[in-house]
């Protein structure tokens, strides 16, 4: 079951944070540092307070096994350059592992879709590591695209 999370949650989202978090070091371990439990316990509460942001959580059995944090984001500022539309724009998407191929992720992203539609958004975008290849094909199996490439070079 998908809904909406509130502040009782942080403890079950914070859990699969550390998850993801864990991955991102191990795709990027020059840029993502370990966090400390203090700092991580109050990552996610912007998602909780901000009227401009949300988490959509998958709670099964009294445990949340998955969240998506989203964000939503307004071109307005961009008069005259681009033309004045919402978005949204999912910042992280998480599913405990041992609930991997269970359906909740599709689940999730569904309801972020929905969300978007409820509220006139013009899409749903995301990023992806490019090494994070099962990620990029389960978002392409759920109708997302490439949109553009993000180039890096780093300097030493």
């Amino acid at each position: 079951m998908t809904r909406i999370a509130d502040i009782n949650d942080l403890a079950g989202i914070n859990v699969l944070h550390e998850q993801l978090h864990v991955q991102h070091i191990g795709y990027r371990p020059d840029i993502f540092a370990p966090v400390e439990q203090p700092l991580f316990d109050t990552l996610m509460v912007p998602y909780i307070e901000d009227e401009d942001m949300d988490i959509i959580v998958s709670e099964n059995d009294g445990v949340i096994d998955g969240y998506a944090a989203f964000m939503v984001c307004d071109t307005e500022s961009k008069k005259g350059e681009i033309l004045p539309f919402i978005f949204v724009e999912v910042c992280e998407l998480c599913v405990a592992e041992d609930s991997w191929g269970k359906g909740i992720g599709t689940e999730l992203l569904d309801a972020v879709k929905a969300y978007a539609k409820q509220i006139g958004a013009k899409f749903v975008e995301l990023g992806v590591n490019a090494k994070n290849t099962g990620a990029q094909e389960f978002y392409k199996a759920n109708g997302m695209f490439v949109k553009n490439y993000k180039m890096q070079y780093i300097v030493e």
